[in-house]
């Protein structure tokens, strides 16, 4: 096979020599697979942004051992628990926001910090936007979309999303979700003493 040389910033080459030579690999073996990575999502006609964004949430998935299932199976369960026990469903939904949350105060000292995280995946994501806008004396308007397909789905995204925007000093006011995936929450923010 030829080799050729190609362009690098130093100190990106110069780290990332010193972590290939901790683990006994080679430049040449790593530049190889990082690039066949980009040619793979350049070709399936992604941005070359998603391999960091893929990065990111590799590294999130790992820290909370989350497991990969359609959403079609998961809308059905949510369903059937809501029609079961609507109380414990809620308490579940909620149950999941604390443990999210939790984890992203870890990583995201403040709501903008959190906000930067999900913009750095959300090309991956199921969630496909996150709209907040201010109406003014600290009360917010936030809109989650792509929150799941039937009504049950986006109520549970939007009960977790409560306990999120609890750690990060929010009072939820008001929650209404929408059935195809779209959640409305207003909120007040207090400003931690």
């Amino acid at each position: 096979m030829a080799r050729i040389n190609i362009a690098a910033d130093a100190d990106i080459v110069k780290e990332l020599e010193k972590e290939v030579k901790s683990r006994g690999y080679t430049i040449y073996a790593v530049t190889n697979i990082a690039l066949r990575a980009i040619l793979e999502v350049l070709k399936s006609g992604e941005d070359s942004t998603t391999l960091l964004d893929l990065v990111e949430l590799y590294k999130i998935s790992k820290d909370l051992d989350l497991i990969p299932i359609p959403s079609w199976f998961i809308e059905s369960l949510v369903k059937l628990g809501y029609e079961k026990d609507q109380k414990k469903f809620e308490e579940i939904c909620e149950g999941a926001g604390k443990q999210l949350s939790s984890y992203f105060k870890s990583r995201a000292s403040n709501f903008e910090d959190l906000i930067q995280i999900y913009s750095e995946v959300k090309g991956v994501l199921p969630i496909k936007d996150i709209s907040v806008k201010s109406s003014g004396d600290e009360i917010f308007d936030i809109r989650l979309t792509g929150t799941g397909f039937n009504v049950e789905a986006t109520l549970c995204a939007g009960l977790a999303f409560k306990k999120i925007l609890e750690t990060y000093s929010f009072e939820v006011k008001e929650i209404n979700p929408s059935p195809g995936g779209i959640v409305f929450i207003r909120a007040r923010y207090s400003r931690p003493a």
